[in-house]
Parts: structure tokens; sequence; C-alpha cells
């Protein structure tokens, strides 16, 4: 699913108990992470439930931003699919340059999240803009 896919269906999906069914299937989408990727230097920080992010370029010219995550229950790692849907098939500037909040606040997630959720939330906004500097410092 793409973020206007999401938003279509959020717009027949009358609950948040719906919802949330759609953003646990977006996390079953996700490769898993191999063990070795499952570290502390993956970790994303601030997140209440543990939470993995990893990035690297892959592609031709210019190459994009490939980002791997994974979570320790369902309902996160469909959070974590959502959060990365806007920086898909992006170079580390366009990532840089990608504000995902105008797709969250059109979803509404804000008011289905507890304050732990939507800490880890910016938490893990924070580390795809960090992985995104960092290549693009390296390229």
């Amino acid at each position: 699913m793409d973020t206007q896919e999401v938003l279509e269906a959020f717009k027949y999906l009358q609950t948040w108990e719906e919802r949330f069914e759609l953003i646990a299937d977006l996390g079953r989408e996700l490769a898993p992470l191999a063990d070795a990727e499952r570290t502390a230097a993956n970790l994303v920080p601030g997140c209440t439930t543990q939470t993995w992010l990893t990035g690297t370029l892959v592609g031709g010219d210019p190459p994009i931003l490939e980002f791997r995550a994974e979570a320790e229950t369902p309902l996160v790692r469909g959070l974590v699919a959502l959060l990365l849907l806007p920086f898909r098939d992006k170079t580390p500037e366009e990532v840089l340059a990608t504000d995902p909040r105008p797709f969250l606040e059109k979803l509404c997630l804000e008011q289905a999240l507890s304050a732990k959720r939507r800490a880890g939330v910016e938490a893990f906004l924070d580390r795809v803009r960090r992985i995104a500097l960092h290549y693009r410092s390296a390229a």
C-alpha cells in the first residue's frame, strides 16, 4: 500500500479497531530483520516497545534509501510500516525534504495514540532523519 491507498482505506473504516487491524496488516508486509540487525545501534531510542530501524542505499543513479524495520508487537510493527510509507523509494535528500505530518494528520492518528506512542512516533521519525542525514553526507 502507498499513502494514498491508506488514506482511502481509512475513509471507509469506521472504527479505530478496524483501522488498527489495517495498520497491523501493513506490519505483515515488512521484511523481517536478521538477528544481526537487531542491535543496540539500530534500536530506536524513545520507543516503549523495542523497535529497530536500518537504512541502506540501493539502486542506481541516484540511489534510493531503503528502510527496514521491525518491532516486538504487531501493532507497533504496523505503525512502523505506516510511518515509513511517505519515505518509500526516495533518495536521502528527498527523505529529508519529506514532511510526513500532513499524511499522519489526515489519518487523525494522534487522537488514537497515547502520549507514549506519540513520543515513540517522534523518536522513530527522528531516527529516519538521522539515517537520511548519514547517507546524504556519505554521498
